[in-house]
């Protein structure tokens, strides 16, 4: 259980999963109300993500900080991508 967890953690400290994630949530559902919640949920556990890696680090802290705002451009870029596409 505990190795599943480092997976998934080593997973999402790269800035590409949030971004994909992101634009996966933008590209299917455009701008609704699911849309923002999904984005609120997914701003809190990016938190919560920070909150488990501890105090930064001077090697990490760029890339993991720029996973929130590359999250949040993936989003616009994937509603933008609805809107022109569908």
């Amino acid at each position: 259980m505990q190795s599943r967890i480092m997976s998934l953690i080593k997973k999402l400290d790269s800035w590409i999963t949030w971004g994909i994630i992101g634009v996966v949530i933008g590209v299917s559902l455009g701008v609704n109300t699911a849309s923002v919640w999904l984005v609120a949920i997914g701003l809190g556990a990016f938190l919560v993500y920070l909150s488990m890696h501890g105090p930064a680090k001077r090697e990490t802290e760029g890339s993991l900080f720029a996973s929130g705002g590359v999250f949040m451009m993936g989003w616009i870029v994937g509603f933008v991508v609805n809107g022109l596409v569908f």
